[in-house]
């Protein structure tokens, strides 16, 4: 199957793949060839493209956004706002961006459920994921 992974900057991937795995709103997806046309909301965390059947898959953060499976499972398009490989992340500002967010969504306890406190828990997310991604949690 085809796969394209594109944000605001560009395409990030293009390839052939034999699976995929990503984190959506709703938990995991796995997606192989022939599967049923879809579209679901990605959540913020890791993406894994399988390009041969037994090598390692190249490895993806993925930062919200949309997956759609069409044309019976041959054709998947990644569209988010952001795609960051392992090798891309600076671990060092990741881990300052996820002092600085906790410290930032600790304060806003106050404004449970309203947008500033799901931004600033966005902020959370996105870092420890980043840290994950890299390898350095």
């Amino acid at each position: 199957m085809h796969v394209e992974i594109v944000t605001p900057l560009g395409e990030k991937y293009s390839g052939e793949a034999v699976a995929i795995r990503a984190a959506t709103v709703a938990g995991e997806v796995g997606i192989l060839p022939g599967h049923r046309d879809m579209l679901t909301a990605l959540g913020t965390g890791a993406c894994l493209v399988q390009s041969e059947a037994h090598g390692e898959p190249v490895t993806f953060l993925l930062d919200e956004g949309y997956l759609q499976v069409s044309q019976r499972g041959e054709h998947v398009i990644i569209v988010t706002e952001a795609a960051e490989r392992p090798d891309e992340i600076d671990v060092a500002m990741a881990r300052a961006d996820l002092s600085a967010a906790k410290a930032e969504f600790d304060a806003a306890t106050a404004a449970v459920g309203s947008a500033a406190w799901l931004v600033k828990r966005h902020a959370v997310a996105l870092a420890e994921a980043r840290l994950s991604i890299a390898g350095a949690s």
